[in-house]
């Protein structure tokens, strides 16, 4: 599976975030003035989509909509003061106002030129569908263990076993694995492949009911009791079908901006001192 960076990352996760619409119209209305500064519609929507869900809905109401823009107003204030006071000349607030115009541009510039390139058809979700190894039956299974340190204790527990004793009797007495001791051996259900290999081979020769003979896996010794298996079938298409087309619009979101990025890489020159993150040269 194709490995994409951090920065791709982070730009699909924000596209994630802001799909739910945009602003309304009437974008430079303006809703109040604080001095030279003015407060817009676009200026108050976009505030207005930046909270949780349920501010949202409150905010449906008159009296908390003009309580929003009174915060606006009083913030707007207060960026005037700390400006007029020199604030916005700290290193500190110009390198967060950098990290904030960096974040807002490359998220936009991905939504604007990325994602519209990004369309995936109905018949490149359903060949996924039919074809990738992650959409499959998938088979289960549910066994009982008796889990030991030394051979020789193993050997007589499957001696006794062959005699007709109870393997959850055997599993409680000796299992040395805490997981499934206290349940007789009995582990929770798990897919097939998930165990180790020498574990899964064996399991693949047993009938269900049946006992196996000892395995040696990760310094311990195993007896096995296949107890029961079972096939969960894939779920149907149109059941996932958003979740396929989703995974293949990121995934070519993805491939698209790294492409971008390597073309606009060669149109500006671009000079790194790694060297410098090193502590040791401080």
């Amino acid at each position: 599976m194709r490995k994409f960076s951090a920065f791709t990352l982070g730009i699909l996760l924000f596209l994630t975030l802001i799909s739910a619409g945009r602003a309304y119209g009437g974008e430079d209305e303006i809703l109040a003035k604080v001095g030279n500064e003015v407060i817009t519609r676009l200026d108050f929507e976009t505030r207005l989509k930046s909270l949780p869900y349920a501010a949202r809905e409150e905010l449906k109401d008159f009296e908390k909509k003009k309580q929003l823009l009174d915060n606006m107003i009083k913030a707007r204030l207060l960026v005037a003061e700390g400006d007029r006071k020199g604030l916005t000349e700290k290193a500190d607030i110009k390198a967060q106002l950098r990290m904030i115009r960096d974040d807002f541009i490359t998220q936009e510039y991905a939504r604007t030129y990325i994602e519209m390139k990004a369309e995936v058809s109905d018949e490149e979700a359903e060949k996924y569908y039919n074809t990738s190894p992650e959409i499959r039956d998938r088979e289960y299974l549910k066994i009982s263990q008796v889990v030991v340190g030394k051979e020789e204790e193993a050997r007589g527990i499957l001696e006794r076993l062959k005699k007709g004793e109870n393997f959850k009797k055997l599993a409680k007495e000796n299992s040395i694995d805490p997981e499934s001791k206290q349940a007789g051996g009995e582990l929770e259900w798990f897919e097939k492949g998930k165990k180790e290999k020498e574990i899964e081979e064996t399991l693949a020769k047993l009938e269900k009911g049946g006992i196996s003979d000892i395995v040696k896996a990760n310094g311990r010794y195993y007896i096995l009791k296949l107890d029961d298996r079972k096939i969960v079938p894939k779920a149907p298409y149109l059941k996932i079908k958003e979740g396929i087309i989703s995974r293949l619009k990121y995934k070519k979101i993805s491939e698209l901006m790294e492409k971008e990025l390597e073309e606009l890489k060669k149109k500006i020159t671009i000079e790194t001192f790694y060297d410098k993150l090193n502590p040791e040269n401080k």
